[in-house]
């Protein structure tokens, strides 16, 4: 956790009005270095409901789900369906560089709290709207969840086993896609910004998001979409053991990345080129899918006499991506996992001391770390209402007793 050296985002101010669908978004700007401010309602969040919790105690400061979306963040209480709520938000505003929010399509403008009045307060705001299906077309109104949004975008086909039914993966995929997404483009508009002084309102939807961002490729395809607005292409299937194959090793197993004839030509090395595989047919991509059944044979008769880690270190040595596939402890005490100081130590005034998955990613100049842990409800109310809005601890009192704050 660094809380000395600057970020690339450091000076700017970004509100988050955000749920599970989003949080992530503004997790990534606070790892940058942005003051991120988590704007709840009086009675919390409801992602502080989502497990699993802390010590299995279903405990609204202790859901691991929110501790880890809402790391590098402050948080305030305040109810924007109150007049003196709208007033503080809109104060607050004027100030801020950027507002997240995940409400559903025309809530915000219901509040007179859309882009086009929120501009008029401040010009340069930049505004992203996280919804499933986006601010208008015939979707708008849909409801959904993380499950649907990843199922309807067309990638769950690329998740499970060849013979058997697409599978949801684990954690929120598509709420998580959405907010990097939308980050991505956050980033972008306040780059734009310094050159034109004027804001943008973003519109990403978790749809998309989860075809673009889970699907393999994610940014080339991001960027095509948005240059020629083509309709997203279909994905070909589970085709995850013929393409990125699954072997077993003596110890579990490992994923394996032949693509190129580089790669194949170093995969023939690790495993002893056999005669069979060293035919000059194997070299064509598409034969070697269409007789995967042999290649898997020959190539499990080897691998099941190494440890996952051995044959990592032969990949690594020959030049082809082999991946050892750890269950969660493995990934902990992986030496790549150390090595990056993947986990890092926070404290939380409830939950303790814990460890937290650092951002996935190192800058050469500028800082990206945790800067704190998830805040507790309310946690800077203290601090934004007295210390910079001017409420006394009178004052702030008597708008917590009105179900403002």
């Amino acid at each position: 956790m660094s809380n000395e050296q600057e970020g690339a985002l450091s000076g700017y101010r970004i509100l988050d009005l955000t749920d599970s669908r989003g949080a992530y978004c503004a997790r990534l700007l606070g790892d940058m270095g942005a003051e991120v401010i988590k704007i709840e309602q009086p009675g919390g969040n409801t992602a502080r409901n989502i497990p699993p919790f802390a010590g299995d105690d279903p405990h609204p400061e202790k859901s691991l789900h929110f501790l880890y979306r809402n790391a590098s963040k402050k948080g305030i209480t305040l109810n924007l369906e109150t007049a003196d709520g709208l007033a503080i938000f809109k104060r607050l505003v004027k100030d801020a560089d950027v507002v997240v929010e995940s409400n559903a399509p025309g809530y915000m403008k219901s509040l007179g709290l859309d882009y086009e009045a929120l501009k008029k307060i401040n010009p340069g705001i930049i505004m992203a709207g996280i919804t499933p299906f986006g601010q208008d077309g015939p979707y708008k109104d849909w409801k959904s969840s993380d499950i649907v949004d990843y199922a309807l975008s067309g990638a769950m086909i690329g998740t499970g086993f060849p013979d058997g039914r697409p599978t949801d993966m684990p954690g929120s995929p598509g709420d998580d896609a959405v907010s990097v997404y939308a980050g991505v483009s956050i980033v972008t508009s306040l780059f734009v910004r310094g050159g034109t002084n004027s804001g943008q309102y973003i519109d990403a939807s978790s749809y998309k998001a989860s075809r673009l961002f889970l699907y393999p490729w994610g940014l080339v395809m991001w960027y095509s979409n948005y240059e020629a607005d083509r309709p997203l292409p279909a994905g070909e299937g589970r085709l995850g053991t013929m393409i990125y194959p699954i072997i077993p090793a003596k110890d579990g197993y490992v994923r394996v990345v032949a693509l190129t004839p580089g790669q194949w030509e170093a995969l023939l090395r690790v495993i002893g080129e056999p005669e069979v595989l060293c035919m000059p047919e194997w070299k064509e991509f598409y034969y070697r899918i269409g007789n995967a059944d042999i290649m898997y044979a020959l190539i499990q008769e080897f691998s099941t006499k190494y440890t996952m880690e051995e044959l990592a270190e032969m990949g690594h040595r020959e030049g082809v991506p082999i991946a050892p596939i750890y269950n969660m402890e493995g990934f902990a005490n992986s030496p790549q996992t150390k090595a990056r100081n993947f986990f890092v130590e926070l404290e939380h005034p409830v939950v303790g001391k814990y460890k937290c998955p650092a951002p996935p990613y190192k800058w050469s100049v500028s800082s990206c770390s945790i800067r704190k842990s998830a805040p507790c409800l309310g946690e800077s109310n203290e601090e934004i209402y007295c210390n910079e809005l001017g409420y006394s601890k009178t004052e702030l009192a008597s708008l917590k007793q009105a179900g403002v704050i």
